[in-house]
């Protein structure tokens, strides 16, 4: 039987009009009002979230920490009040028909990630704390106090996570995930998988830290909620809601060797009504002048202009109803390599890229009744790129000519649209919904037609999922789902189980297990669309005719703990995960013609990844913090390497690190310390051999480093709420970097590892009124 997107939705729509005609809806429900303040200083706090546990009923305070709740239905719940930073607290409410109940909290200051509401595990609102699905955060103070200016730098120091330069030219980047390449992780922005494979490439760097307000990470599968790519996990880019009246305008300035490295950005956001709509605004712009690190006329750090601009809008027609519309616009220039003065065709070796971005969301929710909910969205990026990866491989005319074929264009237009709905039955939240993806790229060269790339990818999922608590204090709760993916490449349609698993020991140990499953399909990957350029030369990945899909099935399991030892806020987390792909992707290198150096992605016999993760966090003094956390783990192919002669991945370190201390000295300074450990790591090097057609390959053992970033933000209150923030600090104090860079026209640019940068300072101001 033949399935199309347009018979799916109409299964859909008819689904939700029974929906309409079955939910149990009560029009004598209830209502819950309060006010939220902070215990210690009494001010009120906005953006606390506050919900009625095991469903999707609950609301924000506004910016006087007040907070309404709507369409409650009637009965005993569990009320819970959260927010980042602070100690959850529960209450046991009775909703009677009609009645609104006034309850006010105040909260009491903890470990910093604690109280957040996440949603990316489930795709349903959880405190972090509390979700069966594990999930980490990475929360707005902690972006600011590590003064990153984009997503890849407010993914640095977490465990388990490493963000990478891959390009010695242009800088090209991926975030790993317990050690997993960059192509095994999905991208997500406000739960959308709308960063496609050409936007990864480059993407981390795009984004800047304007438009970020959290980011959540699930490691392991996570194919059964996200589909395709998610196979080492996903990375959830929270975008900000506006919840103030404010604007706040900021300028930073890095240092590395005397280049500078300056960003400008504002944001502006308001609410207004009542909070029935409000709107935020960011625009940015960045300009990094180019370094050279060993004095050889060739980029460590490549040029860079990056201007940014996007808003997000929020309007609630009527009760429990929203209609969110955001969008951005990106721009971004790089160049690496030589010459930079000079046009990109008369360096011996130059990578420029130009990108222009634009991405955006239109989506519909509304809870018509107490206990069901549902959502339409459509996402979109229009991704399109000039490039020129290349260079003389001469002085000659011919040569000169040649040069001119490595102008590259590409455009790659992703859509997505889906739907899902939420409905409590009795102890079950059960979830269902669909998403369609239409995937287009085009990728070629100005003569060169073993480049041209001419693909349209489209892949059709249908998932399920029961979230299910139950005991005598609702301490177990089990995340039941599964996916369907019939994928254009693929002749069969994909089935990706999971099931998630939390107990509750007491009020403060957690145990958690999870069995979770993903897959890859057999496409164009970041990798492909970036050309790395030795003496002139290039070399191309591509697919083999006979590629498969590769599968992954996760295996995790862990020990949590959060709570008070003699009044001191702590959080211990110890959790084991283990891996298994099969059929699992490779590259070989197949031969060289010409100026092209061709590798081809193959099926290997399979991999598997396994390790520990430990995470402590410690509040000894109200104002101040330590968090630290380690992972050790083996990461190897079935069989060694066809090039290498080695089992392990690449680029993989065994192990890696973090700490953090955090103090505000009071209530005007804040001082951080981050520190990341890399360990040792086994990096392949393509050394170019003066009369050789082949370059010879070699496997080299890295050095370890440790990295420490130093900081401090003083901020000075001025009149009439006008706020200053002065802060400086060193990057890389230790000036942990790779001392065997490659030099001249002849290096590899993919031989670099370890930090991204040497030792930087940094300046910046900040204002907020």
């Amino acid at each position: 039987m033949k399935f199309t997107f347009k018979s799916i939705i109409m299964f859909f729509v008819l689904g939700l009009l029974f929906s309409f005609m079955n939910v149990n809806a009560t029009p004598d429900n209830g209502a819950i009002t309060g006010k939220v303040i902070d215990k210690e200083t009494q001010e009120p706090l906005p953006g606390v979230n506050v919900i009625v546990e095991h469903t999707s009923v609950g609301a924000a305070t506004d910016k006087d920490g007040v907070y309404v709740i709507s369409n409650v239905p009637t009965g005993e719940w569990h009320l819970v009040v959260s927010m980042m930073g602070y100690k959850r607290k529960h209450q046991v409410i009775n909703v009677q028909p009609d009645e609104t109940l006034t309850i006010n909290f105040e909260l009491e200051t903890t470990i910093l990630e604690m109280g957040a509401v996440v949603v990316t595990g489930t795709s349903t609102p959880h405190l972090v704390e509390d979700v069966p699905v594990r999930t980490e955060v990475i929360p707005r103070r902690l972006i600011e106090q590590k003064q990153a200016c984009n997503l890849a730098e407010a993914l640095s120091f977490h465990t388990g996570i490493r963000v990478e330069n891959n390009c010695q030219n242009c800088n090209f980047s991926q975030v790993r995930i317990l050690g997993l390449d960059g192509k095994y992780s999905q991208i997500l922005i406000d739960g959308d998988p709308v960063v496609s494979s050409l936007a990864s490439v480059y993407g981390l760097e795009h984004f800047p830290e304007e438009m970020v307000d959290q980011i959540e990470i699930v490691k392991g599968g996570g194919s059964s909620l996200y589909g395709a790519g998610a196979v080492a996990g996903v990375v959830n880019m929270i975008t900000r809601r506006p919840i103030v009246n404010q604007v706040r305008i900021k300028y930073q300035n890095n240092s590395t060797g005397g280049k500078l490295d300056q960003h400008v950005g504002a944001v502006a956001e308001t609410v207004f009504r009542e909070g029935i709509s409000g709107a935020y605004v960011f625009g940015s712009f960045r300009n990094r002048n180019p370094y050279d690190h060993n004095d050889d006329g060739f980029s460590e750090l490549g040029e860079l202009r990056n201007e940014s601009m996007g808003f997000k809008w929020y309007y609630q027609p009527f009760t429990n109803s929203e209609v969110t519309a955001s969008f951005h616009r990106i721009h971004e220039e790089r160049r690496g390599g030589n010459k930079l003065e000079r046009p990109v065709h008369e360096a011996e070796i130059a990578e420029w890229i130009e990108h222009w971005r634009s991405g955006g969301t239109f989506r519909w929710s509304h809870r018509p009744a107490s206990l069901f909910d549902y959502r339409f969205f459509y996402s979109f990026s229009f991704e399109n790129r000039k490039s020129y990866y290349g260079g003389l491989g001469g002085d000659t005319p011919q040569d000169q000519l040649d040069a001119l074929k490595f102008y590259g264009k590409t455009d790659n237009p992703l859509q997505i649209a889906g739907f899902q709905s939420n409905y409590r039955v009795t102890n079950h939240l059960l979830t269902a919904g669909l998403q369609y993806t239409h995937d287009k790229i085009t990728d070629k060269t100005a003569a060169e037609t073993a480049y041209y790339l001419d693909e349209l990818y489209t892949n059709t999922g249908i998932f399920f999922q029961d979230d299910l608590h139950f005991g005598s204090e609702e301490q177990v709760e089990i995340v039941v789902g599964a996916r369907l993916d019939k994928h254009s490449e693929l002749n069969n349609w994909i089935f990706s189980p999971r099931i998630n698993g939390k107990f509750d020991i007491g009020k403060e140990f957690a145990l958690r297990a999870a069995y979770t499953s993903g897959f890859k399909p057999p496409q164009t990957y970041d990798e492909d669309l970036h050309l790395c350029g030795i003496e002139g030369d290039q070399r191309i990945i591509r697919n083999s005719a006979e590629l498969k899909e590769e599968r992954s099935h996760s295996i995790s399991g862990g020990l949590e703990y959060l709570g008070y030892l003699k009044n001191m806020a702590t959080m211990f987390s110890l959790t084991a995960f283990y891996t298994k792909l099969t059929d699992s992707f490779t590259e070989q290198f197949v031969a060289k013609q010409g100026v092209i150096e061709r590798w081809e992605r193959v099926n290997s016999d399979g991999a598997d990844v396994k390790g520990i993760e430990l995470d402590l966090g410690i509040r000894p003094l109200n104002k101040f913090e330590i968090r630290t956390g380690f992972t050790y783990k083996k990461s190897q192919y079935d069989s060694p390497h066809a090039d290498f002669g080695t089992r392990n991945f690449f680029r993989t370190p065994d192990l890696s690190g973090n700490i953090r201390f955090s103090m505000v000295t009071r209530k005007d300074i804040d001082i951080y310390l981050h520190g990341n450990y890399i360990g040792k790591m086994d990096v392949p090097h393509e050394v170019v051999v003066e009369g050789a057609d082949d370059p010879e390959l070699r496997l080299i053992k890295s050095d370890q480093f440790f990295q420490i970033d130093l900081g401090l933000t003083y901020k000075i209150p001025l009149n009439d709420g006008l706020n200053l923030k002065i802060n400086v600090g060193i990057k890389n104090l230790l000036n942990a970097y790779q001392k065997d860079l490659d030099v001249g026209p002849d290096r590899d640019p993919a031989y670099v590892y370890g930090p991204s940068r040497p030792r930087t300072l940094h300046f910046g101001i900040e204002s907020a009124f």
